[in-house]
């Protein structure tokens, strides 16, 4: 199964604007390898509020940097694949800890790799003919 390196958050400021960068490295197996097996690649912003001293709240998802329709990662015919996401959002999307006292925003990326099977299974039965 895949794996996924380090994940490097970077984020700048500027005006209105928040220009993000996550960068990584998925390293793949010999069975990757072999058969080119499929991940779903889903890189995304968090809201960090566990364990913040913030109010009690859930992370939660403030943006994502892959496209949202899908995203794909495969081995090829290489061992590790570099990755690197750029995106730029409205400051005001990234504050996550909206509220009447200003404090920090705790923002982190996760990436995911789900495995895709290289094909549904399905069989049927015999055809039964009766009246009922």
């Amino acid at each position: 199964m895949a794996t996924i390196g380090p994940v490097e958050l970077k984020i700048r400021l500027k005006g209105t604007e928040a220009f993000v960068e996550v960068r990584y490295e998925i390293a793949f197996d010999g069975y990757d390898q072999r058969s080119n097996q499929p991940y779903t690649e889903v890189c995304k912003l968090i809201g960090d509020d566990t364990g913040t001293g913030d109010l009690p709240a859930p992370d939660h998802t403030v943006g994502f940097l892959t496209p949202l329709l899908m995203t794909i990662a495969q081995a090829g015919d290489q061992p590790s694949l570099k990755r690197e996401w750029k995106k730029t959002f409205r400051k005001t999307d990234l504050d996550e800890d909206r509220g009447p006292i200003p404090d920090p925003d705790e923002i982190r990326a996760v990436v995911t790799l789900t495995p895709v099977l290289p094909s549904a299974v399905t069989r049927e039965s015999n055809l039964v003919t009766k009246q009922m």
